[in-house]
């Protein structure tokens, strides 16, 4: 009878622990990159766009940031085409909420790395407040890509940045950025 509790207990308990290092492993992993140039330099200050940009609300979320629902894009945005395509299906996924004119006052809070568990490709995502006259949206607008012949050559910087709605110009330097972590 004591051998059949303990077989019992071993088997519950390996399966337990191969549920939570599943979960470990498939769940998207964030850490920050308020530290991290170039976002370091934006985090805390506010700006005026230089683009008009388009807020969406998108109904499958990639973005677990539930305190910042709105996605920012711009036509300069290399997701855009992607995100058109999504907003003209016969059900889209993405709906608008607004278009915001040049000169729309942005206040940066903070930027986060997500690390897909399934895949392990990462997005870093710089999230804000953007302030109308009549409303507060709170925004998050990812920003960065890796290049990949960089990242299997081993080269530590290996992010680059498309040109953001609130820059005069691309930033064409390289960064290092971390791969998010579970723990």
């Amino acid at each position: 009878m004591k051998t059949i509790g303990i077989i019992l207990l071993v088997i519950i308990g390996g399966i337990g622990l191969f549920i939570c290092l599943l979960y470990a492993t498939v769940k998207a992993k964030t850490t920050s990159l308020n530290q991290y140039q170039p976002f370091n330099e934006w985090i805390g200050k506010t700006v005026k766009l230089n683009k008009e940009v388009v807020l969406f609300k998108d109904k499958i979320s990639t973005n677990k940031n539930y305190d910042y629902p709105f996605i920012m894009l711009d036509s300069l945005h290399p997701k855009w085409k992607y995100v058109e395509e999504r907003t003209t299906m016969a059900e889209p996924d993405l709906e608008m909420i607004v278009k915001l004119s040049v000169g729309t006052i942005l206040k940066f809070d903070k930027a986060i790395q997500y690390t897909n568990g399934v895949s392990g490709s990462s997005y870093p995502t710089i999230f804000g407040i953007i302030t109308t006259k009549s409303r507060e949206y709170k925004i998050g607008y990812q920003w960065g890509n890796i290049d990949i012949g960089k990242k299997y050559d081993k080269v530590e910087k290996c992010w680059h940045f498309h040109q953001a709605p609130w820059q005069e110009k691309q930033d064409t330097a390289f960064y290092a950025l971390p791969i998010a972590n579970f723990w």
